[in-house]
């Protein structure tokens, strides 16, 4: 289930990249989230992966959910990815407002 859940976000994640929901973000930080991606889908099963996840969810932690770019069906995938963990923020858990579709 663990590497399920990693995999649903790292697509989530992905699709909201390329909708520039990641934009605000410092090249280190998307650096590092970049890493975190190749670390845990080298390493597919190890144990040791706790660090780099925990890592990852924090950067994923900061999207911008709110951009004019994001599509209704990848903020669906995002929700489902982040309650996988219980990682749903109070402003995440907030609808997309029906102006900026």
């Amino acid at each position: 289930m663990k590497t399920t859940s990693y995999e649903l976000l790292v697509n989530a994640t992905g699709q909201l990249m390329q909708q520039h929901a990641f934009d605000h973000l410092s090249d280190e930080k998307l650096s590092r989230m970049h890493s975190c991606f190749r670390l845990i889908g080298e390493s597919a099963g190890n144990a040791d992966m706790s660090s780099t996840e925990t890592e990852l969810l924090s950067l994923c932690s900061e999207v911008n959910l709110y951009v004019e770019s994001a599509t209704t069906q990848s903020l669906h995938q995002w929700y489902a990815a982040m309650s996988c963990f219980g990682n749903l923020t109070a402003n995440q858990r907030v609808a997309k407002p029906e102006a900026a579709e």
